[in-house]
């Protein structure tokens, strides 16, 4: 017989819901237990009491049901259709029957998921409880891969083989499934049994009791021990002042702890502060952990639908982490204890997925790809991926509320004196996205950022009667935005009208050089060309430019402007195919260089390869309605990326390490002499900054991604690195040589010396 909790109110002689026995008891359903299934532990029967929560006897139950046959008032039945647990039962055969069994009672893995034991354990608590516990549990070792209508249709095919009457209406996630409970056996509700287990013998510290609040100054100048932001400061250098780890001993280097974090692509970098390590994950989920031992100290996981595209960068203030989440929005946690403290909606719906330029094709998303900064009390948050006009920006917000502060488009509206994007309508306008963290220079107070090129290449190809120019700000330029109203200082564009997609998008790193004799605060700007720009970081007056020689469609660039002459061979035709170097994935990428302040040596990881392009031939990519495809680099001796050491001051190379797999993360410099970064093939390497020379090298569950980063504990340094990122935009051998896993587990990897 079917029953459902009730209890006797003693004030009011009426049958009611007693919800107190039917909520969750102290401890969450757990997916390790009993082999992942969903019985939470070993039980024993009671009728009268449940740890304390009372339950009216059978008799008075049988007696209630004498006077009124229907369920009280306040209780809904479990409500489901025929077609729903169809679909369950299908799901069921092909996600859990080799655990539970053809019978849900029989399996040789897990629990019952029938009969008295399993509603013994589960009667009288809310459907939505249970769909929630499936959905984010199940099936073990991947959990989160069902949907929401998975999850309920499973939870149908369960009430379907208990013998619970299916009707017209279906289960859905509504205000009736926190009603709707499910069935009490006969036996009686069942108590957990009660284990006493002795405490550790040694205790460890939890550094989350002890971690400081992040302050502005800190923030300008970081502790060495701690990675505060994504290039560990303000000018994004990506340099480690620890120098424990050195070239002589990096070889006894060891793994200290690694941690799976959800699946799918994770290019994020940790951050460090006090001990503690804080994470993003797939999902806009955040972990916090102690950076000493991997122990879990917090999660934050929202029940949010993931995006292809997840934040590069998350940030620490004061007593917050702070984040940009898949659904628009930015959120400040708690630092101890991972609670919401505010969450501000930045992306409204009306600015993400609305209609494409192009016919029959959805409209590209709009993204936080950067995710965040802080910069003396404001959070800089940036969009990318906008095929529309006014679509991408960069906004500052308030880091103690979360309101919007200010708030920068850009790309060059419709209808001012001057007209850059060849008189094209606004609808047209579009691109210039930032796919990474600005730089910031406290003494200027000036936000340096990067953007990309248009996504709507034809419209700027050929000049227009009437049009300014062509060129399509601010694509494909530096921008220099004042802090406190986010107005535009300066810009400078590094490639006008983009035909190739090469975004200059990237990190923008500050340092001090000796121009024409006199040091200069600069700023160094680079994109897909593996050409390096130079600015004054004061005016955006231009200073020099280094081409790394990784590219033909510049043939030469102005040494008083910076202007840029392109070669006439390269320009996309439909006429004939041309081959333009490098293709549109970059001789590098957003993977970040890394800069050591103390010698100006900078580190690049680099990748050769070229395209074809013309057009649309069978096999081909569309892009700006040409076709491409990717080749190697002319006369390539099968290396097809690698390493390359630059001294700004004498603009001169200092070293090149060349592989046949791509760096697929950025790079980490340190004090020590050492430079780490990983590759498409798995590897996690360190090189001496001195000659490049391989000292060290992990092979990872996958593909490094992010930037490596150091940090240190009592005194011992710690090196860590993602591994997420995914293989197919990066080869260029169509046999796969280097066989990836297909599916992408993220995953965090610490190393120290022993």
């Amino acid at each position: 017989m079917v029953r459902y909790p009730t209890c006797l109110n003693a004030s009011f002689g009426i049958l009611v819901v007693i919800l107190t026995a039917c909520s969750k008891q102290d401890d969450e359903p757990d997916s390790g237990n009993l082999n992942g299934g969903l019985i939470q532990s070993e039980t024993t029967y009671r009728e009268d009491v449940v740890s304390n929560k009372t339950f009216i006897s059978e008799s008075d139950i049988l007696a209630a049901e004498q006077a009124d046959t229907q369920p009280p008032s306040q209780v809904a039945l479990p409500a489901y259709t025929s077609s729903q647990a169809e679909q369950g039962n299908i799901l069921y055969q092909e996600m859990c029957i080799a655990c539970h069994g053809t019978n849900l009672d029989n399996g040789a893995f897990a629990p019952p998921i029938t009969g008295d034991l399993f509603y013994g354990l589960w009667g009288g608590r809310s459907v939505a409880e249970l769909q929630q516990y499936i959905k984010e549990s199940m099936p073990p070792g991947s959990p989160g891969k069902l949907s929401d209508a998975d999850s309920l249709e499973l939870i149908a095919y369960l009430f379907q083989v208990e013998g619970i009457p299916a009707g017209q209406q279906a289960l859905s996630l509504d205000s009736k499934t926190k009603t709707q409970l499910l069935p009490i056996p006969d036996s009686g509700l069942a108590v957990k049994e009660t284990i006493e287990v002795p405490p550790p013998p040694n205790t460890v510290a939890n550094p989350l009791d002890k971690i400081t609040p992040v302050t502005d100054d800190m923030l300008a100048d970081p502790p060495a021990a701690d990675w505060l932001m994504w290039r560990r400061s303000y000018d994004g250098q990506g340099f480690s002042p620890l120098e424990q780890l050195t070239s002589s001993n990096v070889k006894n280097l060891k793994l200290v702890w690694s941690w799976t974090m959800p699946a799918g692509r994770n290019i994020a970098t940790p951050l460090v502060h006090d001990g503690v390590m804080f994470m993003y994950g797939v999902g806009s989920n955040v972990y916090a952990f102690n950076a000493q031992t991997g122990d879990l100290l917090w999660r934050y996981q929202p029940a949010l639908q993931p995006r292809p595209f997840g934040p590069r960068a998350i940030s620490i203030y004061k007593d917050t982490i702070i984040l940009t989440t898949d659904h628009g929005h930015v959120v400040a946690l708690a630092v101890k204890t991972g609670e919401v403290v505010w969450d501000s909606l930045i992306l409204k719906p009306e600015e993400s997925d609305e209609n494409s330029l192009f016919p029959g094709r959805l409209a590209m998303p709009i993204y936080f790809s950067a995710g965040t900064l802080v910069a003396e009390g404001k959070i800089l948050v940036s969009t990318s991926t906008a095929e529309r006009y006014e679509k991408n920006f960069i906004a500052a917000l308030d880091a103690n509320t979360g309101e919007e502060v200010w708030r920068f488009y850009t790309v060059e509206p419709q209808g001012g004196l001057r007209d850059t994007w060849n008189r094209v309508s606004s609808g047209q306008r579009q691109g210039a996205g930032m796919y990474v963290p600005p730089s910031y220079d406290p003494a200027q107070k000036l936000v340096l950022l990067g953007t990309g090129n248009s996504y709507n290449a034809p419209v700027l190809r050929e000049p227009q009667y009437g049009a300014s120019s062509n060129a399509a700000l601010h694509t494909n330029s530096t921008l220099a935005l004042d802090l406190d109203t986010g107005k535009l200082a300066w810009s400078f564009q590094h490639l006008p009208n983009d035909q190739w997609n090469y975004d200059w998008a990237y990190e923008r790193i500050i340092t001090t050089l000796p121009v024409n004799g006199v040091n200069q605060k600069t700023v160094i700007a680079s994109g897909k060309q593996a050409i390096f720009d130079t600015l004054d970081i004061n005016q955006g007056d231009y200073q020099f430019s280094i081409d790394l020689g990784l590219q033909n469609v510049v043939k030469a660039i102005d040494p008083i402007t910076g202007d840029k002459e392109i070669s006439a061979e390269t320009f996309p035709t439909q006429e004939e195919m041309r081959l333009a170097c490098p293709d549109t994935n970059g001789a590098r990428t957003w993977r970040p260089a890394a800069l050591n302040p103390d010698s100006n040596a900078l580190y690049i990881p680099f990748r050769e390869a070229c395209m074809n392009i013309g057009p649309h031939l069978s096999g081909y990519d569309v892009y700006s309605g040409y076709g491409r495809k990717t080749v190697p680099w002319p006369e390539s001796d099968g290396n097809f990326g690698g390493l390359f050491a630059l001294d700004l001051k004498t603009r001169e190379p200092l070293w090149t390490h060349r592989k046949r797999a791509i760096p697929s993360s950025g790079i980490l410099a340190t004090a020590g002499n050492l430079l780490f970064y990983g590759s498409t093939d798995r590897v996690f390497s360190a090189h001496d900054l001195t000659e490049g020379k391989e000292l060290w090298q992990a092979r990872l569950n996958g593909i490094p991604s992010g930037a490596p980063i150091s940090f240190s504990i009592a005194g011992k340094q710690y090196i860590a690195v993602v591994a997420g990122d995914r293989n197919e935009v990066y080869r260029l051998d169509p046999n796969e040589e280097h066989k990836n896993p297909k599916n992408i587990s993220a995953t965090i990897w610490v190393f120290a010396l022993p």
